[in-house]
């Protein structure tokens, strides 16, 4: 649970790019953390099963049960099942990763620069011809120019655009517990993240 004297740490999301380097990097982290009677919060799902393996020696890990971001920013992985359910072909996005330039659209355009438009536009069809709704997930602070991009991208795309209001409530409960083992794992010392 958090309190006065909870230390934050916050790492650069281009590290989910190579899931060993974000599982490298987290190792580092817990390791300068832990403590006896010590829990340490991982605000991660298993982000391309980069979090297998992250254990604490001293420590008490929690995180929740879910695959990766965007299942916890709706709040389970059973939303987001019901999304994909409704369409398989949704690709999520939120704004502040439009800052960061992790999406599908800028990774697909890296080395594309040398391709001439008309086959470059083609190539990018290609790529995302499996997704077919472009979801902005929403946490109410939604930009105008973020929302701009995101209706571009869809328009470019042949896809539509829905916006989808995120729940933060899993994340509260992170914070303040209590982690019901239906949502959160909850590894004790020695006890590495395992594939759920």
């Amino acid at each position: 649970m958090v309190n006065d004297k909870t230390e934050i740490r916050i790492l650069d999301i281009a590290l989910h790019v190579d899931p060993n380097k974000l599982r490298s990097q987290l190792l580092e982290e817990v390791t300068l953390m832990e403590d006896h009677d010590t829990d340490i919060l991982l605000g991660y799902g298993l982000c391309g099963r980069a979090l297998e393996g992250v254990v604490s020696n001293r420590s008490t890990l929690i995180m929740p049960k879910v695959d990766d971001c965007v299942c916890a920013l709706l709040g389970s992985r059973e939303r987001r099942r019901e999304l994909l359910k409704k369409d398989a072909g949704c690709y999520f996005l939120e704004q502040h990763w439009l800052d960061t330039g992790l999406n599908i659209f800028t990774e697909i355009m890296k080395g594309l620069e040398r391709i001439p438009p008309d086959k470059k536009d083609r190539i990018l069809k290609l790529t995302l011809k499996n997704y077919h709704t472009l979801v902005l997930l929403d946490s109410g602070d939604l930009s105008p120019e973020s929302e701009s991009v995101c209706r571009g991208y869809a328009e470019q795309y042949d896809m539509d655009l829905i916006r989808v209001k995120t729940d933060h409530g899993l994340l509260a409960r992170l914070i303040k517990g209590p982690w019901k083992e239906e949502e959160f794992l909850v590894l004790p010392p020695g006890t590495p993240v395992t594939f759920f």
